[in-house]
This record gives C-alpha cells, structure tokens and sequence, in this order.
C-alpha cells in the first residue's frame, strides 16, 4: 500500500482553502463527464450485469461458458462501484466531507489499484471465454478431456492471483502526505511519485533503488501482459472460431436431402448469430483495451513528478 502521513496537530492551521483549491474538476466539462454522465453509465452498467447474473446462474442455464460469463460480470461490477466512488467526490456533498476526503485521498491509488485489477481480471476472462469457445467448436473431442481445467473453480482463482501479481505496482506507486486546514475541516493531500527526485519539505527521495525500478517497469509489463497480448489472442482466436463457424455452415447446406429442412435452418441460424456475436465481442474488445495500452506505454516516456491532490485528488 502507498505510504499514507497525516502532518501532526501542531500542524493545524487557521487558514482556509478557498473553494476552487477544494475542487477536484479542472474544468466544467470535466465535472459533468465524470460527475453526472458517468454515474448514469455505471448505474447502467451494474444493472445489466446484475440482470446477466439472474439469467447466466439460473439453474437450468449453469453451463461452463455461463459461469464464466458470470465471473466476467462480477469482475464488471467490481470496477464500476470501484469508479463510481470517483465520480462520488466531484459532488459537494462527499468532496466537502472531511472523513469522506479523508478515505478518498489517503486511498486513492489503492482504489485505482482495485479497478486496475478488476479490469486486468475481466480482460483475461474474455480471453479464457474465448479460448474454450473455439476449442469446444472446433476441437469438441478434445474440449471433453480438457474439461476439468477449464472449469471456474480451476481457471478463476488462477486468473485473479495472476492480475493481482501484475497490478499490484499501483498500491505502492505513491506517497502521500494530508494536512488539515480551516480549523480541522478542510483536508489537503499531496502525493508523489516514489521515482520523483523532489520529495517533501525537499529532503532525498528514500525509497529504494529496487522499488524504484519496480513501479518504474511494472506499467509496462502489465501493459504488455493485460492489455496487448490478451487482444492479441483474443483477435486471433475469434477469427478462427469465425472460420470454423462458416466451415461448419458450409457442412450444413448439403445436408437439406437428409435432415429436416426445420432443423438445418435453425441450426444455420445459429451459428450465424453466434458469428455476429463474437465479431462484436472482438471489436469492443479491441476499441476499449488497445487505447489503453498506447497510453500506458506513452505515459514512460512523461513522467509527471509533482501531483497536488486536494481530496478528491486530480491527476
């Protein structure tokens, strides 16, 4: 976890911040972005995958693919109650809040940590969900020996401890140090990267050189590793489930003259919007983690060393 300081009482001071010192938008589109629209998305958001719970667990319904799908919606609803505390402090009410500042800005690197996660687990369940989709439809003989490894119990718990590993950089990324002010009812933070140069009160930055490397080195592998190589994969392997798909209807066109017509066009029917399924699954799978990994990779190169934040804390 990133070191947490609150500056002792003999620190309290009488002067009071004024409002635009304890705001945390920059800009008033910014504040209705993250402050109004987004609530909305992720009210949204947790509703639906709230709703594909009660269908994907219903009893008649707990395939295998299912109850992966359904650990994907609750890694889903994990980053969105984690992001909606975000857009919870561009609201008076909490961001004027002196215990709500408070949690928000000693933890806040560890909230971010939390939905890096949650985002890094759901990312490898696509590709898992993938992954035995295609080997169930192109390879089912050998789907029924891999069976047991493929089962949530097996591949979940595997998933969550790895992410975990390859996020874990985010809850050490930063010091931060609170300050009370206004006669203890206003709450400032200030945090900075632990590879700044310039530390508090201009001492020598203490960390260690290993650390140092650690959260200098960490973004990239977990660019590398939970953003391009899980699209990569998934790409491919859609791709192929997409081939095998219209392979498989080629099949059933001839076979008019010895199954019934009903039969054969229904089963046409779904292979074809199974096809249509997995091209969107793969082109919003594409759209919304490839962004990610160039920004990731470009923010290396600008390092921001100073980050005044006042609770709620602005990046």
């Amino acid at each position: 976890m990133s070191n947490n300081t609150t500056i002792p009482p003999k620190s309290w001071t009488g002067v009071c911040l004024a409002d635009i010192m304890m705001s945390l938008s920059r800009n008033s589109a910014e504040g209705s972005l993250i402050g109004i629209i987004f609530p909305v998305l992720v009210l949204f958001g947790i509703s639906g995958n709230i709703l594909n719970l009660t269908v994907l667990l219903a009893p008649n319904l707990r395939t295998r693919s299912n109850k992966l799908l359904a650990c994907l919606a609750v890694a889903d609803i994990v980053t969105l109650i984690v992001n909606l505390l975000h857009s919870m402090a561009y609201y008076d009410i909490f961001k004027l809040n002196i215990w709500f500042r408070k949690f928000y800005g000693d933890y806040k690197f560890q909230l971010i940590g939390i939905s890096k996660w949650s985002i890094a687990t759901a990312t490898w369940l696509v590709f898992v969900i993938c992954l035995e989709r295609l080997i169930t439809i192109k390879y089912p003989l050998s789907m029924r020996k891999q069976a047991k490894f493929f089962t949530p119990r097996n591949v979940v718990p595997i998933i969550v401890v790895t992410t975990f590993i390859l996020t874990s950089y985010n809850h050490v990324s930063h010091t931060c140090l609170g300050k009370l002010y206004c006669e203890r009812t206003q709450y400032y933070v200030v945090c900075l990267d632990i590879n700044s140069e310039r530390w508090f009160r201009n001492e020598p930055n203490p960390n260690s050189e290993l650390m140092k490397s650690f959260v200098r080195y960490a973004p990239q592998v977990n660019a590398i590793f939970v953003v391009l190589i899980p699209a990569i994969l998934v790409i491919i392997f859609n791709v192929m489930l997409i081939l095998t798909l219209r392979q498989r209807q080629k099949l059933f066109e001839p076979s008019t003259t010895i199954r019934d017509d009903s039969l054969n066009g229904s089963q046409t029917e779904a292979e074809y919007k199974a096809t249509i399924t997995v091209t969107a699954i793969v082109t919003c799978f594409t759209i919304t983690q490839s962004p990610s990994a160039f920004v990731t990779f470009l923010s290396f190169y600008i390092q921001k060393d100073w980050f005044t934040l006042v609770s709620p804390i602005p990046l």
